[in-house]
């Protein structure tokens, strides 16, 4: 009977988190598999074909679970179709949950930042985008604006400005907040700090003006 790769693959994938959040995107793959506790240099190719790969599977433990609470709360926008609040809540909260979530959590959150902000990455486009894709079908339906593409355009900012303030704070841990910092997003409550990115999301919704 084959052995099974999944606590190898496992133990990979959590070395690879850990580092790509210290060292960069581009961390050796050795010290990944080193850090691994894996003795066979070329365990990652053999599991995940390369770096990509690896970076696939890193996305792929946390995205369904991003995308199955951003449906959850569009079941409960839609109860309230005329509050654009409900939408934004289903943008924000998917998001900061990682940062109040496990230490794998708060990582993928630093990752996921780091790939989008890298053009010569082809793995950023599995990051997901159709449930964020479903929120924005249904607020243009909800609101009908004048232009749907420029809604949608300004949702996915704002879903992108929100992973990178919680990628931000995700980063400094427990470490205080700079003093001289312009904003001091990290004197914050959990409750502050998602209110405010709410807000920003429900301000993407509504058309300029409103």
């Amino acid at each position: 009977m084959p052995r099974d790769s999944g606590p190898t693959r496992r133990s990979l994938v959590d070395a690879a988190e850990t580092l790509f959040v210290e060292r960069g995107l581009d961390v050796p793959l050795g010290e990944i598999t080193k850090a691994a506790g894996q003795r066979n240099t070329g365990a990652i190719h053999y599991h995940f074909g390369g770096r990509d790969g690896l970076l696939r599977a890193i996305l792929d433990r946390h995205v369904p679970a991003v995308a199955a609470r951003r449906a959850e709360l569009l079941v409960e926008a839609a109860a309230r179709p005329e509050d654009p609040e409900g939408y934004a809540r289903a943008l924000a909260l998917p998001v900061t949950d990682l940062l109040h979530g496990s230490p794998t959590d708060r990582a993928y959150l630093q990752i996921s930042v780091r790939l989008i902000g890298d053009p010569t990455s082809d793995v950023a486009a599995h990051l997901g985008g159709a449930d964020v894709q479903e929120v924005v079908d249904a607020a243009t339906a909800a609101f009908r604006p004048a232009s749907p593409a420029a809604l949608q355009e300004r949702v996915f900012l704002a879903v992108q400005m929100v992973g990178l303030l919680c990628a931000q704070r995700a980063g400094r841990g427990d470490a205080a907040p700079r003093a001289d910092a312009i904003v001091r997003t990290g004197v914050l409550s959990r409750e502050e700090f998602e209110g405010h990115l709410i807000a920003i999301c429900a301000g993407a919704i509504l058309p300029p003006g409103s």
